[in-house]
């Protein structure tokens, strides 16, 4: 039986790589300026409008640059627009929620490149803009307004034998609160201490100008 003839060996042929990665998609420009890569999605934003409201939508694709920008700006107007309305109270925090996943998907892009037309300019970040700085400003006001009086300890009024006051707690407890003696708040007229009987109390003595006891009075109705 003949021997075939020696096949030397043959390369395996050369596979170049599609020109845009496997399967050869290219990329998506951007619809504003033309660069890639870019990315599909939609920005939202909201306007009240006291007694209606109104959303509004930004979808194409976009690049990281043009994207941001877009983000930044629907999001800063929300943020001043959002609130002039019942409904809008609700429907401007979740528009801003939704904006989330948008801004994931822009900034997961790389810097675009091979733009045809100008880009849009991103600006400041959204935190750094008027409308949430005046949003943020007005929260620490509030926080401020509930919070700060309470970490403050109360000074408690100062009585005299002669001077008249209310009981702002339930007896034995003392929160008195110095009212003048003709007044209808009234609840008990003060005493020198040693003259307490029957239905009166002694007060604190933190309550007391000089430092020494004092007797409640009930006030006749």
């Amino acid at each position: 039986m003949a021997t075939p003839p020696h096949q030397p060996h043959q390369p395996w042929p050369y596979q170049p790589l599609p020109p845009f990665g496997f399967g050869g998609t290219p990329p998506l420009p951007c619809d504003i300026c033309g660069a890639i890569p870019a990315v599909h999605t939609v920005v939202r934003g909201h306007q009240g409008l006291v007694v209606t409201l109104r959303f509004l939508t930004k979808e194409g694709t976009f690049c990281r640059v043009c994207g941001t920008s877009l983000y930044r700006k629907m999001t800063s107007d929300t943020l001043w627009q959002g609130w002039w309305g019942l409904l809008s109270v609700f429907a401007a925090p979740v528009t801003l929620f939704m904006n989330i996943g948008a801004r994931r998907r822009i900034r997961a892009l790389p810097h675009p490149v091979g733009n045809l037309r100008p880009q849009l300019a991103p600006g400041r970040h959204v935190l750094a803009r008027l409308p949430a700085l005046v949003i943020t400003g007005a929260l620490v006001a509030a926080l401020g307004f509930l919070v700060v009086p309470r970490l403050i300890p109360s000074t408690p009024a100062k009585f005299m034998a002669g001077d008249c006051g209310r009981n702002n707690a339930e007896w034995p407890e003392q929160d008195l609160e110095e009212v003048g003696c003709s007044s209808q708040e009234a609840e008990f007229w003060l005493s020198k201490g040693e003259k307490c009987w029957g239905r009166d109390w002694l007060v604190y003595l933190d309550y007391s100008a000089r430092q020494e006891m004092l007797c409640a009075h009930p006030m006749e109705k």
